[in-house]
């Protein structure tokens, strides 16, 4: 992110209280981040709250019609890509619908190697 063409999007499923996101401000200009106000974007789903507990952010993310709009404007005509946690069919589809590429694997075969015995198969 030092990079100043470097944009972050953080997709949080509430609203950080000011004291956090002075928080995150304070850490980015701590390690030298040109204008972090800037280039950290902070983007809740409006209609996080609306939705049954079980669903995840990304649903969330695709069911929330202003904060894709935000997200899309965002990354408008520049080079951006997703990085999931763990990914997931959703985090595709949402890959898709944004039209912006994914760090991942396959959904299945990550899901296969992010548990504990996993791992175990892969070392």
């Amino acid at each position: 992110m030092k990079d100043p063409n470097v944009d972050v999007i953080y997709v949080c499923p509430f609203k950080l209280t000011a004291e956090v996101e002075k928080y995150y401000m304070k850490i980015l200009e701590l390690v030298e981040i040109e204008a972090p106000r800037k280039r950290f974007h902070i983007i809740v789903p409006e209609n996080y709250v609306k939705f049954p507990d079980h669903l995840s952010l990304t649903q969330a993310l695709l069911y929330s019609p202003a904060a894709m709009m935000q997200i899309s404007q965002l990354v408008n005509d520049r080079q951006a890509y997703i990085v999931p946690g763990k990914a997931s069919d959703y985090d595709v589809k949402l890959s898709i619908t944004l039209g912006v590429p994914i760090l991942c694997g396959e959904p299945d075969e990550t899901s296969a190697y992010s548990t504990k015995s996993g791992a175990k198969r892969i070392f």
